[in-house]
């Protein structure tokens, strides 16, 4: 019982805590010291409100639950203690999945951190909207503005997200669902580090990269759990309604397809527990939530304004792969998953909650396999996780369970060897990619002391920029967010290109991007080989180091 206490506890500090430090920070206009307080001191006070009246019948351990936990906690020790770290004069990530976000998230963190706009025009392209849920790096800002350097917020985050999700999981589904999510994979032992899969190792892919699942996966799984148990009237893990709206209120903040997942669950349950008498805690926690959760999806779609890129893609990712594709892909989990719909819907002892979780499972799994979500394809596994967690304990205690211990096995070995070795690759201690230079960036945190913090600076687009991961907005980013996100950034590269060209018309480039800062250092030179640089003699010097030049060409404005 405590643990489960617990868990909302923390659940519920970040939730409240997040949400109430946006609120205040959009009527401010940016992120101080004191909102940040008054957000912690609130989140506290709720937590530990609503946590009190929290219960969770105890639940038994097995010896495979440990086993499968304590493999838990050492991936995850792996993964996030060494998430950024520092390799001699180098600045390194361990995932080469996360050498563009972590440009992402440090630009957001450390940008808040220093005071930015909030909510912000879009710091990795000039003149777009910024649709995204950022809502863990606010949280990691608030712990920067409270004095808790970046690098060890993000690890700390981490390992802390870490242990909440291993304790749902658990919760949810006991040790098979804590494996399930760990070493999910198909038949891909030829391709490893799963360069050419679709639906790749969810820990690696997703958990370590998609920062707000570090809050949203433990947060969706204790609303399943507790959803669950009011389903079926078992007397299960329970949390107060209010808990309950806060935590799926506040999850389009931190990720929308959990978001989307939660709610036509939550939409089902109450429509099955209406003829039962049992909608009631459903319908209120859907009420309660009206007004934060669409205020917060507007905010994280920028007005309702972005596109989401949907539209009919059958067969998803499969291309010429045919069922060669799917058997990489998932393996034996479809074909069990045919078997499992027919156990469930024809044992007359199968729980209302059973049926439920699976019909939405498979129907979000068939969703995902016959439409494009999101510009990018890939997009689509961040929605089919949910699918496949809601499966999971399904598959085991509907199916699996009632086999003998050698079949057991074998399922078990066939559903996660593959995926098991893909995790244990790619945490192999050879790995470590650069990110950026110490010396580099130290340098350039002096340089950009001589600029605002919002003002937007023409440099290089990658994620390796120091300005970009110093928290400075640049007129083009890193092009594999732009395009994932759907985002037409031509024309602003076509301006860019312009203005760092030095043409004749180079002013009038800048003038429309809104530029009055511009950085030159090596990247730039090996970009622009044939620049003339006219800002060296029209512009203002502001500093200048062995790895690049700032200036202010506003007078170079003002004279042409």
């Amino acid at each position: 019982m405590i643990g489960w206490r617990l868990l909302c506890a923390g659940l519920l500090l970040v939730a409240v805590t997040t949400s109430a430090a946006a609120g205040l920070s959009v009527l401010a206009g940016k992120l101080g010291a004191s909102s940040a307080w008054i957000a912690i001191l609130l989140g506290v006070v709720v937590a530990t409100l609503a946590s009190t009246r929290a219960e969770a019948p105890r639940q038994k351990m097995t010896i495979a639950d440990i086993v499968v936990l304590a493999f838990f906690a050492l991936v995850s020790a792996r993964a996030f203690l060494w998430l950024i770290y520092t390799d001699a004069g180098e600045l390194k990530v361990l995932s080469p999945n996360n050498l563009g976000d972590m440009a992402l998230h440090l630009n957001l963190i450390h940008r808040w951190a220093n005071g930015g706009t909030f909510w912000p025009d879009n710091p990795f392209l000039s003149g777009a909207p910024f649709a995204y849920h950022p809502g863990m790096d606010l949280w990691n800002a608030l712990l920067r503005t409270l004095g808790v350097p970046v690098y060890q917020g993000l690890r700390w985050t981490g390992l802390l997200g870490s242990a909440a999700a291993a304790a749902a999981l658990w919760r949810w589904g006991g040790g098979f669902a804590a494996a399930a999510f760990l070493f999910a994979g198909g038949f891909g032992f030829l391709d490893l580090m799963q360069t050419n899969l679709a639906w790749k190792n969810p820990f690696l892919a997703m958990f370590v990269t998609q920062r707000g699942l570090l809050y949203s996966l433990p947060a969706g799984l204790v609303l399943l759990a507790v959803w669950r148990a009011q389903l079926d009237n078992t007397g299960g893990p329970t949390l107060p309604v209010t808990a309950q709206a806060a935590l799926y209120a506040t999850m389009p903040l931190f990720n929308a397809p959990a978001f989307l997942f939660l709610s036509i669950v939550l939409a089902a349950c109450t429509l099955v527990g209406w003829r039962k008498n049992l909608a009631r805690p459903f319908i209120v926690t859907g009420l309660l939530s009206i007004i934060p959760a669409t205020w917060l999806v507007h905010l994280v779609t920028a007005g309702f304004t972005v596109s989401t890129g949907f539209r009919l893609a059958p067969g998803w990712m499969q291309d010429d792969g045919g069922l060669w594709f799917w058997m990489m892909n998932f393996g034996i989990f479809l074909p069990l998953m045919v078997i499992l719909g027919f156990t469930v819907f024809r044992r007359p002892e199968a729980t209302d909650s059973s049926k439920v979780m699976y019909f939405t499972g498979i129907a979000t799994l068939a969703f995902c396999f016959i439409f494009q979500l999101a510009p990018w394809a890939w997009d689509n596994t961040k929605l089919i996780l949910w699918g496949y967690l809601a499966l999971a304990p399904i598959l085991w205690h509907e199916l699996l369970a009632r086999w003998r211990p050698w079949a057991q096995t074998i399922a078990c070995f066939t559903l996660f060897a593959a995926g098991g070795s893909a995790l244990l690759v790619g945490l192999d201690a050879r790995h470590g990619y650069q990110l950026a230079e110490r010396s580099e960036l130290a340098e350039a945190q002096v340089m950009l002391r001589k600029i605002p913090v919002n003002a937007r600076l023409a440099c290089t687009p990658g994620y390796e920029h120091p300005a970009l991961l110093l928290g400075q907005p640049v007129v083009m980013g890193y092009d594999g967010h732009l395009y994932s996100q759907g985002i037409d950034y031509a024309p602003v590269e076509q301006e860019l290109n312009r203005l760092m060209s030095g043409g004749n018309d180079w002013t009038n480039a800048a003038r429309s991007l809104g530029i009055h800062y511009v950085f030159w250092g090596r990247r730039e030179a090996q970009r622009w080989p044939q620049s003339t640089q006219p800002w060296k003699s029209c512009g203002r010097l502001l500093s200048a180091s062995e790895h690049g030049e700032l200036y202010q060409i506003t007078p170079c404005l003002l004279e042409d």
